[in-house]
């Protein structure tokens, strides 16, 4: 199955959000992205200085893994 856009958002909770998606056995792929690439609201997270992240994931299953 191919990978699915799970949420956007800033570095500070990039870690928890990759450690809680593989602890529930799924694969993560994780692309910075530009504000402006985006249409969602990211002035909070701008303002914090923060980098912008697309999070996708896939189940390991699925993978053949």
């Amino acid at each position: 199955m191919d990978w699915r856009e799970v949420v956007i958002d800033g570095e500070t909770h990039l870690k928890r959000l990759i450690d809680m998606y593989k602890e529930l056995d799924f694969e993560v792929r994780v692309e910075e992205v530009k504000p402006q690439d985006i249409e969602q609201c990211t002035q909070c997270l701008q303002q914090r200085g923060e980098k912008l992240y697309r999070v996708y994931t896939r189940h390991k299953k699925e993978t053949g893994e």
